[in-house]
C-alpha cells in the first residue's frame, strides 16, 4: 500500500473513498461520528473520536450506541461496524468492532477526557487496536471560540504512528473554522488534514449543518482531495430530544444511486438542569 494512501486512510474521511474499489486488510474503517462530523461540531461523547477537547463542551452523561454497513465490492454490503461508549463529566470510553471483508476483525478501544468550557477546551484520546494488530496512538487538541462565536480548532491524530498490517498511519495536524450564520441555525465549516513527517496535504473537508427546529437538524460533509475533487459526500439527519439523541447517515463517493455506507445511532442522555435567570 503506498504511504499516500495509509495517510488519507489515517486522515478519517480524507482517504474514505479509496476503500471501495481496492480493499486492502491492513485499511481500518472511520468511527461513525469522524464520517460527517468536523472537528470544529463536535461536542458531546462523538467527539472522542474526533476531537476530544469537544468532550468539555457539553455538560451532559449519555450511553450510546451505533451501527454501520458498507458497500466493499459492487452488489452488496456488509455489517461492517457496531460501537458502544458511556460519556459524562467531560470523560468517555468506547469500543469499536470493525468486521473487515477479508473474514478478519479488528477491536478500538478508546478512552478520552476533555477539560475547559465553552470559551476555551483541550483533550485527548488514547487508543488501542486489538486483532488484526496490537497497536495504540494518540489524539491530542484543543478548541477556542472567539468573541464572535466562530470556533477554532487543531487536533493533532495518529501520536505513535500506529502500524497496522502492512500500513502506517502517520500522524496528521487538522486545523478547523466554523462560523455560525441566521443566529445559529446555520453552521460552516471547513477544515484541512496535512501530514507533518513530509509536509503533505491528505485532503480537505467541508459542511456544516442546518437547525430544521424541534432538535432536527441536517448535516453534509464534502470530502475533497488535495486537488479539491470531490471524494465523497456524506448527509445525515439528527434528532436531538430532551434525553435521546438519534441519528442516520449516508455516504456516496459517486451519485446518489452509488451509496457505499449507511448508519445508525442512538443514545440516552442525562443533561444538568440549566440554572434559572
Amino acid at each position: 500500500m503506498s504511504t499516500r494512501r495509509a495517510l488519507a486512510v489515517a486522515g478519517v474521511l480524507a482517504g474514505w473513498a479509496t476503500l471501495a474499489p481496492a480493499w486492502a486488510a491492513a485499511q481500518i474503517l472511520p468511527a461513525q461520528p469522524a464520517r460527517y462530523e468536523l472537528t470544529t461540531e463536535a461536542s458531546d461523547a462523538r467527539a472522542l473520536w474526533v476531537n476530544p477537547a469537544g468532550l468539555a463542551r457539553l455538560p451532559e452523561a449519555s450511553i450510546g450506541a451505533d451501527v454501520t454497513a458498507d458497500r466493499f465490492f459492487p452488489g452488496g454490503a456488509q455489517l461492517s461496524q457496531y460501537s458502544l461508549s458511556l460519556a459524562g463529566r467531560g470523560v468517555a470510553a468506547s469500543w469499536i468492532h470493525e468486521r473487515l471483508p477479508s473474514s478478519q476483525s479488528l477491536n478500538v478501544y478508546a478512552v478520552g477526557i476533555g477539560l475547559g468550557d465553552e470559551q476555551f477546551s483541550a483533550g485527548m484520546t488514547r487508543r488501542w487496536y486489538r486483532g488484526l494488530a496490537d497497536a495504540g496512538s494518540w489524539d491530542v487538541a484543543a478548541r477556542v471560540s472567539t468573541l464572535d462565536g466562530t470556533q477554532l480548532s487543531l487536533v493533532t491524530r495518529n501520536i505513535g504512528s500506529p502500524r497496522l498490517g502492512d500500513s502506517t498511519y502517520w500522524a496528521t495536524l487538522v486545523p478547523g473554522a466554523l462560523v455560525y450564520l441566521l443566529r445559529g441555525v446555520v453552521q460552516l465549516g471547513g477544515e484541512w488534514e496535512v501530514a507533518p513527517h513530509a509536509w503533505r496535504s491528505v485532503g480537505y473537508r467541508a459542511g456544516g449543518a442546518v437547525a430544521l427546529g424541534r432538535g432536527v437538524a441536517v448535516l453534509v460533509l464534502a470530502d475533497l482531495s488535495p486537488s479539491l475533487k470531490r471524494r465523497a459526500l456524506v448527509l445525515a439527519l439528527s434528532l436531538d430530544a430532551s434525553r435521546s439523541r438519534l441519528g442516520a447517515v449516508g455516504l456516496a463517493s459517486g451519485g446518489a444511486n452509488e451509496i457505499d455506507a449507511v448508519g445508525l445511532s442512538g443514545a440516552l442522555v442525562t443533561r444538568a438542569p440549566t440554572p434559572h435567570r
